[in-house]
């Protein structure tokens, strides 16, 4: 856990740094000493992060090495000097090439999901299924909650994953705990958007874990609400307007 909050730090402070990497070429290549150069980009990093953190590095093309770890996704120069925690555009293409690996890597990460810990507002002739964390104490994810009629009607399927505002025990976890474990927890959940709060009768046992979603949103590497995501690995951040999400679903 601390290799993983240095990390976190580390990338947050050289964040303050690096705005954006301008590259050329997204296609990867065949390179020469490939071995060595990916064992030198390591040792740099294992000396910059510390001997116990754990991350992966990877040839990306001839300009970028990519390095993953936990939570995180970032590229590197060959020589592993540089850092670039940024966007890294495409100059030729004109494509993120940052949110397209990340892109890839969520398309992976969503066929793990477990549906059945999730809170989910079923779609009766489900065409699509879209994925949202939210938050109860988010002005912006109420809005977004008073369209879910609206998305159901269109074939659109809602899964809730919930980032509370706090940790156990903390006031924000507690009542979002509690309209997830009602008895009717869609609901408990639309009261709680309407209101901020659920008051009603709660199941001895919460067959959606909250724990488990917070952990979600760590791994999808998400803490802003809302946060749409897409089957095809695009998250949308933000409050969107239902036609321009519908368009959007369209275009998969």
């Amino acid at each position: 856990m601390q290799s993983v909050n240095r990390i976190i730090a580390l990338l947050f402070t050289l964040s303050l740094f690096f705005c954006a990497a301008f590259v050329h070429s997204q296609t990867v290549q065949p390179l020469e000493n490939n071995h060595s150069t990916l064992a030198a980009v390591k040792q740099k990093l294992f000396d910059l992060l510390g001997e116990n953190t754990q991350f992966s590095v990877e040839p990306y093309n001839n300009e970028l090495r990519l390095v993953t770890t936990q939570n995180h996704t970032f590229f590197a120069s060959p020589d592993g000097k540089y850092l670039y925690l940024g966007q890294v555009i495409d100059t030729e293409s004109k494509i993120d090439l940052t949110e397209l690996v990340k892109q890839q890597q969520r398309v992976t990460l969503i066929k793990t999901l477990p549906r059945d810990a999730l809170l989910s507002y079923q779609a009766s002739n489900e065409q699509h299924v879209i994925t949202i964390f939210t938050d109860i104490d988010c002005p912006f994810c109420r809005k977004l909650h008073g369209k879910i009629e609206k998305l159901n009607r269109q074939g659109v399927t809602v899964d809730y994953v919930m980032i509370p505002r706090g940790k156990v025990g903390s006031s924000a976890f507690e009542k979002t705990a509690a309209a997830l474990c009602a008895r009717n927890p869609q609901e408990a959940m639309n009261q709680a958007m309407q209101v901020g709060h659920y008051q009603g009768n709660v199941t001895n046992v919460c067959e959606n874990n909250l724990v488990t979603q917070q952990q979600l949103a760590q791994r999808f590497g998400f803490s802003a609400t809302p946060t749409i995501l897409l089957q095809n690995g695009e998250a949308i951040s933000g409050l969107i307007k239902t036609d321009e999400l519908l368009q959007r679903l369209a275009d998969i």
